[in-house]
């Protein structure tokens, strides 16, 4: 479900289900966090996450249904991914050329440097599944302005790359043709000086502003809780 490559000092990680529009099933969300925990291992000094197909991601498989795991499980596995994402010792970067929707949006925060196509569209349509994207609420205001992430949330409002650059979803966004030429230039630029780019990601993993493992967990056992009491209006 995922591909994992290691080259010298890159890792890279490929969404590899295409045919279900990349959507993170419990199992793909597993295979993600041990992409990540790999290329940790590896001491890659740049980490880069695409996908294949003409979709990134349409974000977490809302139909999925494990009668056996306790949605509290399954939503902590999205707390394991942001931490690992996000605290990835060298530099992610994230290519997306197509929609990356909900989780998708997620890896786009959470990554150090993130490229997308002018194909590519941004959201948190969690709400569009009758669903309250509480983990998001928390971190979202970290990144972008917090009454636009309170809209994005409370609408599902979808947004091309051009305005997820303006409002700080992604760094950058280049044509579909030079992407990878893109990520190859950034990837020379970060690999040299590996010592105090480190130095900077660990400084930037400990400035103030993401929510709190508390607060996270608050997210989850507040969605969770109204979810098992059947989303009462």
């Amino acid at each position: 479900m995922i591909h994992y490559q290691l080259d010298g000092r890159v890792a890279r990680l490929t969404l590899d289900t295409p045919e279900t529009g990349n959507h993170f099933t419990r199992q793909l969300l597993l295979d993600f966090i041990a992409s990540l925990q790999q290329a940790e291992q590896d001491q890659a000094q740049v980490l880069l996450i695409s996908a294949k197909g003409d979709v990134f991601t349409w974000g977490r498989d809302q139909n999925e249904r494990l009668p056996n795991v306790p949605l509290r499980d399954n939503l902590g596995l999205i707390l394991q991914a942001n931490a690992a994402l996000r605290g990835f010792s060298g530099v992610s970067i994230s290519l997306i050329d197509g929609p990356a929707l909900g989780f998708g949006s997620g890896i786009a925060l959470h990554s150090s440097i993130t490229l997308a196509t002018e194909r590519a569209e941004f959201g948190f349509d969690e709400i569009d599944h009758n669903l309250a994207p509480l983990i998001v609420v928390a971190y979202l205001p970290h990144f972008i302005s917090p009454r636009i992430a309170e809209e994005l949330v409370l609408t599902g409002r979808r947004v091309s790359a051009q305005e997820a650059q303006q409002l700080g979803i992604v760094t950058r966004v280049v044509s579909s043709e030079t992407l990878e030429e893109e990520a190859a230039a950034l990837i020379d630029n970060v690999q040299r000086y590996p010592g105090a780019v480190r130095t900077i990601r660990h400084y930037i993993q400990a400035l103030p502003g993401y929510p709190s493992a508390a607060l996270n967990q608050k997210a989850i056992d507040d969605l969770a809780s109204w979810v098992e009491q059947g989303r009462p209006e």
